[in-house]
């Protein structure tokens, strides 16, 4: 069972991170678009993507964590303070998850705005997956 959990919060966090990363990547391709029909069709495209994918994946993501970190009593252990910080960062990644879902619904947005959102997502998808991995600490 524990492998099974395992397998799934690593296949729903990988799928949490690429849609916010691509969700995002999306905004910053939508300011280059210049016909309003096109603008409203991906917008609407991203809506649905933001609110029927990723919120079930992150939820996914949390429950199985939660699960995983019960099954490998993860918090009892002394030598276990990287998973502090992996949960610092879930945090802050849920944060521009929501920040990228402002992106999606505004209308006007200046590029710099919206790489400011891109570019830490994949930082901290990285950051998460080499502490689950190395566990330095």
């Amino acid at each position: 069972m524990k492998n099974f959990i395992l397998t799934l919060h690593i296949i729903s966090m990988c799928l949490v991170v690429g849609t916010l990363f691509l969700q995002s990547l999306i905004v910053v391709f939508r300011l280059r678009l210049k016909k309003h029909e096109e603008v409203a069709g991906v917008k609407n495209v991203q809506k649905r993507i933001h609110k029927f994918i990723y919120y079930p994946i992150l939820g996914v993501t949390i429950i199985s964590g939660m699960i995983l970190a019960s099954f490998t009593g993860v918090f009892s252990q002394d030598q276990n303070n990287w998973i502090s910080f992996k949960l610092l960062l879930l945090i802050i990644l849920v944060v521009f998850g929501i920040l990228n879902g402002k992106q999606i619904q505004a209308e006007i947005l200046p590029k710099k705005y919206a790489m400011m959102v891109h570019i830490p997502i994949f930082l901290i998808g990285a950051g998460i997956i080499y502490l689950a991995t190395i566990k330095p600490f």
